[in-house]
């Protein structure tokens, strides 16, 4: 994480090990520059790509005449959270409050009136597959390499089976601090404050889901055999859209007309080795075995 919130004692070190390599997804307000992370337990995942065309019926065509708008995209991610320890559990619930607050705008205030001065936009980061496709390096941050999206909206679903963490009011007050976040003990502590001793519910485990609609920081689309995402020469890497694995431009996967033969395009160039059986001679071997069953 940017910010080391729990402690290590107070969560799996397994986990811990796993977020090092990668396994979280990040979240950035982009107006207020908050974040929220959360260890990378997904349970859904979609990344949807859809071209909105308007189509005209012409009489005596049976095929109708499309007309392109725009391709969008949009990704479905749903997370199960699970904790360690109280602390981690309350540490996690705190940052579905940052993912919550995430969905509202930035205001600036003037004679006492406020007027909102940034959209609730996000920058979101996981891995390769959530990413700013500018940037090859995919150990980036969310705020440096994320997505940015706006989120239709967040919801949260507690797991009744796994049950709560719940204080009791004739706990010590070093165990009613774990219950309680860092700024209310020292509040507490200096006598500005108190803590909360009951009517405090914090789920062990909870899931949550989230709708992303992208928008994307770079070109998207063709010129010739180019690949405009990575015409820029400061985000060279947004060739390798959308998941980094390659770049497009290029003539790896160049067809061109009237040139080469009209078989079918093959992925596998390698010639087989002296004695093995040609491609053709094991379809023949397996259309044999298939006829004898």
């Amino acid at each position: 994480m940017g910010f080391n919130v729990i402690k290590p004692g107070d969560n799996d070190p397994v986990m811990a090990g796993f977020e090092q390599e990668g396994y979280l997804v990040e979240f950035v307000h982009i107006a207020s520059g908050k974040t929220c992370v959360f260890p990378a337990w997904i349970t859904d995942f979609s990344d949807s790509y859809t071209s909105d065309w308007s189509t005209e019926k012409i009489f005596g065509r049976n095929d109708p005449i499309g007309s392109f708008s725009g391709t969008s995209r949009r990704i479905s991610l749903g997370m199960n959270i699970p904790s360690f320890s109280v602390e981690e559990a309350r540490q996690n619930l705190h940052q579905l409050e940052h993912l919550i607050a995430h969905l509202y705008p930035s205001y600036t205030t003037t004679d006492g009136v406020d007027t909102m001065s940034g959209y609730p936009l996000v920058k979101v980061k996981f891995g390769n597959l959530i990413k700013n496709a500018r940037f090859r390096n995919n150990a980036l941050n969310a705020l440096k390499g994320g997505l940015t999206c706006w989120m239709d909206s967040v919801t949260f679903t507690p797991d009744l089976e796994a049950g709560f963490h719940h204080p009791s009011p004739e706990m010590s007050n070093a165990d009613i601090e774990a219950y309680n976040t860092p700024y209310s003990v020292r509040q507490h502590a200096e006598g500005n404050g108190t803590l909360n001793r009951s009517h405090t519910f914090i789920p062990k485990t909870f899931q949550f889901s989230t709708t992303l609609n992208v928008v994307h920081e770079h070109k998207l689309g063709w010129r010739k055999q180019t690949w405009l995402g990575g015409v820029d020469p400061k985000a060279p890497g947004a060739s390798a859209y959308p998941y980094g694995m390659e770049v497009l431009t290029g003539r790896v996967h160049y067809t061109a007309a009237g040139k080469g033969d009209n078989h079918p395009t093959l992925r596998t160039k390698v010639p087989p080795k002296e004695g093995e059986p040609t491609a053709r001679e094991l379809m023949k071997i397996y259309n044999n075995v298939l006829g004898e069953l």
